[in-house]
């Protein structure tokens, strides 16, 4: 049977929404993908008890009173209800050891909830940063990361390729029990997995964009997710 993928979802002017190329990349790499709402501490555990793993998409900024700081002049919209709702997910995926992939925002997510904080703003707070958030179309490849640890190595099959990026945070300290696990040549992390779960892996840039469109790269990715989330 095709394991069924639970995805977040923004929450953008009080609209549940979805781009559609998360789904599409579940299905290709053989899962069957379903929308997850906002969680509460009331109905999370029923919502994930239907799925097999958690999907964390992109979106916008977390709120930054979450890792200890005050908002950054360059912050962009946030949406506490989402930021409540995404950790709840991903503290509850984690202690039912189900499989968990974040993507950009979901990176972020996966390393606040193990007490990591964020870099509010790669272009005013990062030395000489390359261009991480992108003028152009969102399936084209932009600079490269480097492969550090055996898993993303095993999952990638290189040691290096390009990605897409479209993001102007990041992380900075590193999540209790997180390693990094990718990162771009001008230091910025862009993957990370947990030490003690033997799934729960994120990256900062879009293979849902890119998979589609036949890049090995991100095909690998959700195929790695997919399958893991059959076991």
């Amino acid at each position: 049977m095709k394991p069924v993928i639970g995805l977040t979802m923004y929450d953008i002017n009080k609209k549940l929404d979805i781009n559609n190329a998360y789904l599409h990349s579940i299905e290709l790499a053989g899962g069957i993908p379903i929308c997850i709402p906002n969680a509460t501490e009331d109905t999370v555990e029923e919502l994930l008890s239907r799925v097999d793993g958690l999907l964390l998409i992109g979106g916008e900024d977390i709120d930054p009173y979450l890792f200890g700081e005050e908002p950054h002049p360059k912050i962009g919209p946030v949406v506490r209800k989402r930021d409540d709702s995404d950790l709840l997910l991903m503290n509850y995926a984690f202690k039912k050891q189900m499989p968990i992939l974040g993507v950009c925002r979901g990176q972020q997510v996966m390393n606040v909830a193990f007490g990591g904080t964020i870099i509010q703003d790669i272009p005013s707070q990062v030395e000489s940063p390359l261009l991480h958030k992108q003028p152009s179309k969102r399936g084209e490849l932009a600079h490269s990361v480097e492969v550090l640890t055996p898993k993303f190595k095993e999952i990638f099959g290189d040691n290096t390729f390009r990605v897409n990026t479209f993001h102007h945070q990041s992380i900075g300290k590193l999540g209790e029990g997180l390693k990094l696990s990718a990162v771009a040549k001008d230091g910025v992390i862009e993957g990370i997995e947990h030490e003690a779960h033997p799934y729960c892996i994120s990256v900062q840039w879009h293979p849902e964009e890119l998979a589609p469109n036949g890049d090995v790269y991100a095909q690998r990715l959700f195929k790695s997710f997919v399958d893991a989330c059959k076991q």
